[in-house]
């Protein structure tokens, strides 16, 4: 039997949760580096966060949500057992009026809670995307583009909300209005210490940015190049520099990529990413 805890204290499910989710920690940076996240700052507005335990009282999973965005989910349970906890999970969705848009999950987890949750609820499935977690321990040395990484600064926020616009349609993610991606821009560009550029000759071409910290690493993400200045080598160089930079603070890096992007699953794996597992998004509908 499965229990399905709500908390509403990010602190207080951090204590019950860290030590399930740090056995994989490249693999939990998602969850992981959403709680550091929520641990700190008001960012977050009414995250759901589940945990899951079994009949013993031992952690064995956690469901977190940051709305309107999927459900992050994290189970280490038999498949068997998986229909169960989603019969739970459903049962408490309706009871507190809840609702998410899909799931993330290490990808056989996230096919099975989708098949149990549509058997449950006679709704339907599909992949959004096939997703693969890498993780960087050592940079290797390549051959970088013309110009330099420089850091965001207040002279970009309209820029930085361009890009933010164009990273969201280009991932698929949910749109941003323009006044969303210039407050999102005028957050990052105040609040947040690893947003960097590559310029060539005083014009910025490509971004990447470090963010969710986990205990000993940090995730690279938002890596954008605007498509005039693609296939120029522009992103390899960016996320080169970055994640050596973030190296000298954490032991190590991970990153999302796309699977169906053979491009830039290449590009990290030539700079040192190694693959950790892989992952899904899956809507239902």
């Amino acid at each position: 039997m499965y229990k399905l805890t709500k908390y509403r204290n990010a602190a207080h499910y951090n204590e019950r949760v860290h030590s399930f989710l740090i056995e994989d920690e490249a693999a939990n940076n998602l969850p992981l580096g959403l709680l550091n996240t929520m641990k700190v700052s008001d960012k977050y507005k009414n995250p759901l966060l589940l945990l899951v335990e079994n009949g013993e009282g031992s952690v064995v999973g956690s469901f977190i949500m940051t709305p309107p965005h999927y459900l992050v989910s994290t189970l280490n349970v038999e498949k068997k057992d998986i229909p169960q906890i989603v019969e739970q999970l459903k049962r408490f969705c309706e009871e507190s009026h809840i609702t998410f848009p899909g799931f993330i999950a290490e990808k056989e987890i996230a096919l099975q809670l989708a098949h149990a949750w549509c058997n449950e609820t006679g709704s339907s499935f599909h992949v959004r995307m096939n997703q693969r977690v890498y993780q960087l321990n050592k940079v290797i040395d390549i051959p970088l583009s013309d110009g330099k990484m420089v850091p965001i600064s207040k002279e970009h926020e309209a820029l930085l909300a361009d890009w933010l616009i164009g990273f969201v349609k280009d991932t698929g993610e949910n749109p941003l209005t323009d006044e969303e991606a210039i407050l999102r821009s005028r957050d990052m560009i105040e609040n947040e210490k690893y947003v960097y550029l590559w310029e060539v000759d005083g014009k910025p071409v490509s971004m990447a940015r470090g963010a969710r910290r986990t205990d000993h690493g940090i995730t690279v993400n938002f890596v954008y190049t605007p498509k005039e200045f693609r296939k120029m080598g522009y992103a390899s160089s960016v996320v080169a520099e970055l994640s050596r930079l973030l190296l000298k603070d954490h032991a190590f890096c991970s990153l999302y990529t796309d699977l169906d992007n053979p491009t830039s699953n290449k590009i990290y794996m030539e700079i040192g990413y190694k693959p950790v597992c892989d992952s899904m998004m899956i809507t239902v509908m």
